[in-house]
Formats: structure tokens, sequence, C-alpha cells
């Protein structure tokens, strides 16, 4: 913590030490004459302009200002998934399209109990070797035959030793409202990819819980016609 007195406050505040010199140098004070004098002592110092009594405190070289909300995920994974690729087709020297399979486990919130659903997944994507990402349409199949589309972005960053990736992924799930993956319909998510050297995938995805809602934007079109 840091803390900054202008000049003018370190000049009041030696003007009170030499006053309360003077008083100690003097004969000695009736209890009258030291209650007095302490009040006095006390103006002063209410008396100082309020900016010589603020406080900044800095982290490293940053003022700390108005919080941030951050971001705030669900306290459980969404997604867990386990993907392998299936074929690769280079476009051109910078990008590659490949498509890819996989499993994984859903979980729901189904009458406020998390159930799990288990479901396969078929893929696809166009990978950027430039800005080493990728972004592609993934749809997941559960065993009693829901079906739901992903559409995702991602960006990675490789270990050219081993060949092992990390990525940071944002998804959007769309699937029927009314069926029982209604819950993911419109859903943000957002989580990591751990890539191993033998090219298989595993992605946990957790939901974006301080995004805005569909539901809480009103539309332009009937805000204005109710003017």
């Amino acid at each position: 913590m840091t803390m900054r007195k202008s000049t003018k406050t370190i000049a009041i505040m030696m003007m009170m030490i030499d006053m309360l010199a003077l008083i100690a140098a003097a004969a000695p004070l009736t209890a009258v004459e030291a209650q007095t004098a302490a009040a006095a002592a006390a103006a002063a110092a209410a008396a100082a302009p309020s900016t010589t009594r603020t406080t900044t405190t800095t982290i490293g070289n940053n003022t700390t200002g108005t919080a941030s909300s951050g971001i705030e995920l669900s306290q459980q994974p969404v997604l867990q998934e386990r993907t392998r690729a299936v074929s690769e087709t280079p476009i051109d020297y910078a990008h590659m399209s490949l498509t890819y399979s996989g499993n994984g486990t859903l979980t729901l919130p189904i009458n406020n109990i998390a159930t799990i659903a288990n479901f396969t997944s078929n893929g696809s994507a166009l990978v950027s070797f430039l800005t080493q990402s990728a972004q592609g349409t993934e749809t997941i199949r559960t065993q009693d035959g829901q079906t739901a589309t992903i559409t995702f972005y991602e960006i990675v960053e490789f270990n050219p030793a081993t060949m092992e990736g990390k990525g940071i992924m944002i998804a959007e799930v769309h699937t029927n409202p009314t069926g029982t993956l209604a819950s993911l319909n419109g859903m943000t998510l957002a989580g990591i990819d751990d890539i191993q050297s033998n090219g298989v995938s595993n992605v946990t995805l957790w939901e974006w819980e301080s995004r805005i809602s569909n539901l809480d934007i009103v539309p332009v079109q009937d805000d204005l016609s109710h003017r």
C-alpha cells in the first residue's frame, strides 16, 4: 500500500508539532487549559484540505479502481468430452480442415437435480496455423436420441518439443427448446482443451453465468412501438 501526502499536509503537521513543543516548554497547564489546547489542535487537523487525507492503494504499477465482476462460471462442468481427429485436409500453407468424433457427458439440471447424460459427437473445424486457432461446429447425440449443435471458437498454444497443447474455448449451444436438452438451448459455455501428443483432445466446458441472457434483451422494435 502506498501512502501519498502533499507538501501542504507535511507543513501543517510540522506546525502542529511545533505548537505542542511550545506548550510542553511552557508552565504546567491547568486541566481546562489542556482541554482547550487539545481542541485547538483537533480543529487545525480538521481544517486541512480533504485531499490531504486521501490514500491510494497500488498493486505493482497499477492503481486499483472499481472492482470488476470477473468471469463467473458454473461450479461444475456442463460438458466433458474426449475427441480424436478422423481426417485432416490441408487447404493452404496456413489452414487445414479436419473432422473428428468423440464421446462425453453432460450435466443437466432436470427438476432441480443434476442429471448426467452420455453422448457421442461428430464435428468439423477450420484450423489456422498463423493464429493457432480453430472454429467449427459439432453435433452431439444423447442415448435417447436428443441432439444439440455446438458452435465454438478456440485459441491453442502448443509445446513444440512434446506437441502437446493447451486451448481456451468459448461455445454456444442450440437445441430443441422443449426436449430433454432444453436447458442447454442458447447457453454460452467457456472452458479448456487439453490436447495430447497422440491427437486426443479432452474438453471441459462450464456455463458462463455472468453473461447477458437473450431474455434480458428488449426488442428495439417492440420498445419503439409503445412510444
